[in-house]
């Protein structure tokens, strides 16, 4: 499910919910049978689905999850309300709510991502090149933060939606000007082709953008890491806890 769905997410950003129904129906099938053998209790599995839901949810109402992120880890509940018997990740930690260890460990590799671009940014400044050309205005931790969330580009190879949006827009008649934007809109594409089509129409050549992240992707690997290493971030916090 993860491998097919994190494929088609790079490629179009899209997945249809039926993939999800159709996993998630196999898992209800197998929880159900866990329940009538007594390897699982009812009450268990509902609690479990109900809280990942809720918190599945509430991210994507926040903008942090895309509707297929949210629809994944509901699917995820439903399929591993306990973790995979028979396995023992070499951290020796998982959290008794399993989906709860693929929430961290998928937050932590999608987080991960913004030191790749912050080095990537950095590099780019050491060679020479100039990151905020025309943008000299803003202030230096809103320049940080487009580092960490950001890449320039020529203007004319941007993709635009669904896979980059614009991270900086044209100014105004009542701000003169390009300024940076800290978080695109991206459920406005339309806005999101003017700004770039208005960009280089005023001889912008290139420009700060966000690419979406395949955040089915990162759910992915932190499933391999659930089941290889366990739950990384309370295997961290761990000594800080119990010594």
């Amino acid at each position: 499910m993860l491998g097919y769905t994190s494929w088609v997410d790079l490629k179009t950003r899209e997945i249809y919910d039926m993939v999800w129904l159709v996993f998630g129906g196999l898992g209800l099938i197998i929880a159900l049978y866990e329940v009538y053998t007594g390897s699982l209790t009812l009450v268990w599995f509902v609690a479990v689905v109900l809280i990942s839901s809720a918190i599945s949810i509430g991210l994507g109402y926040l903008g942090l999850f895309g509707g297929a992120d949210v629809l994944a880890f509901i699917a995820l509940a439903v399929l591993h309300p306990t973790s995979p018997r028979g396995l023992e990740p070499s951290l020796g930690i998982v959290s008794p709510l399993f989906p709860l260890t693929l929430f961290s460990n998928s937050a932590i590799c999608g987080a991960s991502f913004s030191l790749v671009l912050l080095v990537r940014n950095l590099a780019s400044t050491l060679q020479g090149r100039n990151l905020f050309s025309g943008l000299e205005d803003e202030s230096t931790w809103r320049k940080l933060v487009v580092m960490f969330t950001g890449i320039k580009m020529e203007v004319g190879s941007v993709r635009g939606p669904p896979f980059q949006y614009p991270l900086e827009v044209p100014g105004t008649e009542e701000m003169q000007g390009r300024r940076l934007i800290l978080m695109p809109d991206i459920q406005d594409d339309d806005s999101a082709v003017e700004v770039f089509t208005t960009l280089e129409a005023s001889g912008v050549e290139e420009v700060w953008v966000s690419n979406t992240l395949p955040f089915l992707v990162y759910i992915a690997i932190g499933y391999v890491l659930a089941l290889a290493l366990g739950d990384i971030a309370l295997a961290t916090l761990k000594p800080f806890f119990l010594g």
